[in-house]
């Protein structure tokens, strides 16, 4: 098992394809089919759990009749019994794909006020293809009809995001119970937060938003936040997946711009500054080669430094964040569990005698977009090529 401490990564180069930096200059990797390697340590093997789908990114538990509903970037939702794939909505219609950043983001099972049951809805608006973006991002409410599907009809636009650029949408919706939600958002696109929004909590771009949904309405649970109510915590670059453990610590996965992809600890009664964009990582965002050692830098008291990051080095390029472990494979539990969308690889980073480790886990033979949890707690992740793999 390949372990190391997060103090001691040292970053020496960052690849071409490593960098998801500004939307002209990027080009995204062909997607690939890779083989699938899990250390031998962990005992696991990997498995095609679903196949079929075009691009699998989210899967949530229905509350009632236990099936699993796949979200799909293209907007494509479908329900699995475990036997049966059946298609319960279908948004391409309204969401944009004019960017592979774009489309259906996000989705959590919200109750309506007389028990019935509802979705909330995170995606990038239909629009223009041509010329600068003029599509933003959504969050939207829609009821499921009596037949298991959802009522098309009813989709209500309950708060809209402006987006200057097409990139850096996050869009990831986590139901914490009590009605309450968080909601991610990323700077707002284009390289580098051109426009400053991640060290400005009045702005909702590169937050997590914290909020009720009640009787159609969308409301803050903050009292004395800085800046917007609605802003738990800020300072992000592109949130890629969060995750609340019991203890109430929020787990958030930020893609980085050139060196670093990071994990931030934080909680949920503390609002934090994440520091981005004048830090990646724990680094000064400066400008100079990945590899520049910091010998007199002493990170500025406002900035919550990630509990880990690693570099884009080995092929890394992205982080996808996945879940804190109290389910799945018994030696993947008690730490938080998380990918790279280039190289395939999974890490699991655990507290072993007081400081935070990652442990590289294997690849899952693809790219990846997501984790999931199956209908029998299977650890799932779902690859840009549209396959779901199992991982037990």
């Amino acid at each position: 098992m390949r372990s190391w401490l997060i103090v001691s990564l040292l970053v020496t180069t960052c690849p071409l394809a490593g960098c998801l930096a500004d939307e002209d200059e990027f080009v995204w990797p062909e997607p690939d089919n890779w083989d699938c390697s899990i250390e031998e340590s962990y005992n696991l093997s990997c498995y095609v759990y679903l196949e079929g789908l075009s691009s699998p990114i989210v899967a949530l538990e229905h509350p009632e009749n236990g099936e699993l509903w796949i979200v799909e970037l293209s907007g494509q939702i479908h329900s699995w019994d475990g036997e049966v794939v059946s298609e319960v909505a279908n948004l391409s219609t309204i969401v944009s794909n004019c960017h592979v950043e774009q489309g259906l983001l996000g989705m959590s099972f919200a109750n309506s006020s007389n028990g019935s049951h509802s979705v909330l809805l995170s995606y990038i608006e239909e629009g223009s293809c041509d010329g600068p973006n003029d599509s933003d991002l959504l969050l939207s409410y829609a009821t499921i009809s009596s037949d298991g599907t959802i009522d098309m009809s009813s989709i209500t636009t309950l708060k809209t995001v402006e987006q200057p650029f097409r990139n850096h949408n996050g869009g990831h919706l986590l139901n914490i119970g009590d009605n309450q939600y968080l909601w991610g958002l990323g700077d707002g696109g284009s390289g580098y937060d051109p426009d400053g929004n991640g060290q400005d909590p009045h702005t909702e771009l590169g937050s997590i938003l914290y909020f009720t949904f009640t009787d159609g309405e969308v409301s803050p649970v903050l009292q004395d936040s800085v800046g917007d109510p609605l802003v738990l915590h800020y300072g992000l670059r592109n949130p890629w997946r969060f995750d609340l453990d019991s203890e109430d610590r929020l787990w958030i996965a930020d893609v980085g711009q050139t060196c670093w992809e990071e994990i931030n600890l934080v909680s949920m009664d503390l609002q934090a500054n994440l520091g981005w964009a004048d830090m990646e990582g724990s680094k000064p965002m400066s400008g100079a080669p990945c590899n520049t050692e910091y010998t007199n830098y002493t990170v500025d008291e406002e900035y919550t430094i990630p509990v880990a990051s690693y570099p884009h080095t080995g092929g890394n390029c992205s982080i996808t964040g996945g879940f804190w472990m109290d389910w799945g494979p018994e030696d993947l539990r008690d730490g938080y569990l998380y990918g790279d969308f280039c190289s395939g690889s999974i890490w699991i980073l655990k507290e072993e005698n007081g400081e935070w480790m990652q442990n590289y886990v294997g690849s899952s033979g693809g790219m990846i977009v997501g984790f999931g949890q199956g209908l029998n707690d299977e650890l799932l992740v779902f690859h840009w090529t549209g396959e779901i793999v199992q991982i037990g």
